[in-house]
């Protein structure tokens, strides 16, 4: 999540043009950050010192981690930690960037700090965003009470990194009474929890889900788009009754709806939540009942 929200950010500040993040985002697999990468951003070493030692070994024949224990700059613990965020996302979004040379390691920390200041986010909780925590990562943008609620979200948001875009990300969330909706999907889950949920965007905002969750590919959004959307959050729904299961809760869902002109809708209890994939942006809507 944090790749796209802090890429965007380096794009606003004109440090990288949008084709340039396009182009390095996802990550490749199997990339891995450095462990002076690591170390930087964690605030282990500073970037000063991390560039020095870079400069006195042969990277040929000599490792980073041990001339920095052996400079005491790290120890044995500290380098094992470092090495288990090799593969975490966002550590090898920097290093793709430092590979570029699009940043150097010295504008890291500076950028991330002023990044963390213009989007008001707590040091625990930017945290949570480097360390790729994706509940609280959720709670950040969408600070539901309801745990179940909190539950459907997670699962919505963790199946779209997995089916439609792994950089994925949110918008805050916010509530609303009622709602003009444009192209939509819809499904109601019912029973022992009563919730409707609304995929909705216009223009050709659903082709971001249209066309990658199955093999597909559609020009506009039509009617058979819209139905891929709808069996889409078939299967949110169904993962989340799945999981609801397992505490005794029953529910079932309805067959998925959709079309080309929205409804307006109104409800004492509307939670919008602005997610933007594939180069798109687009709505989910819970409308939940009593």
């Amino acid at each position: 999540m944090l790749n796209r929200l802090f890429g965007n950010y380096l794009v606003e500040k004109q440090l990288l043009k949008q084709e340039q993040l396009d182009d390095l985002l996802p990550v490749p697999k199997d990339l891995k950050a450095e462990v002076e990468t690591i170390a930087v951003i964690n605030k282990v070493i500073s970037s000063a010192t991390a560039q020095e030692l870079l400069k006195q070994i042969d990277k040929s024949a000599e490792r980073f981690g041990e001339t920095a224990i052996d400079a005491g700059y790290l120890t044995d613990e500290k380098l094992d930690e470092i090495l288990t965020y090799q593969s975490n996302a966002f550590m090898k979004f920097v290093q793709e960037l430092l590979n570029a040379n699009v940043l150097g390691m010295e504008q890291i920390n500076p950028l991330l700090d002023e990044f963390q200041q213009n989007g008001e986010f707590s040091d625990a909780q930017l945290s949570s965003l480097i360390h790729d925590d994706l509940e609280q990562c959720v709670n950040i943008f969408v600070p539901l009470k309801a745990n179940r609620l909190k539950e459907f979200v997670l699962t919505m948001i963790r199946t779209i990194r997995r089916l439609i875009d792994c950089d994925a990300y949110l918008d805050k969330a916010y509530t609303a009474h009622s709602l003009q909706l444009d192209k939509y999907a819809c499904q109601t889950i019912a029973g022992d929890l009563h919730i409707r949920v609304y995929i909705s965007a216009p223009g050709n905002g659903l082709l971001a889900i249209a066309n990658y969750f199955t093999g597909d590919t559609y020009e506009a959004v039509n009617e058979d788009a819209l139905d891929n959307v709808g069996e889409f959050i078939n299967c949110i729904n169904g993962l989340f009754a799945t999981n609801l299961s397992y505490d005794d809760v029953s529910v079932d869902m309805n067959a998925p709806e959709y079309a080309l002109d929205g409804p307006f809708i109104s409800n004492e209890k509307l939670y919008v939540i602005p997610i933007h994939a594939n180069g798109s942006s687009f709505r989910a809507v819970l409308e939940v009942y009593e």
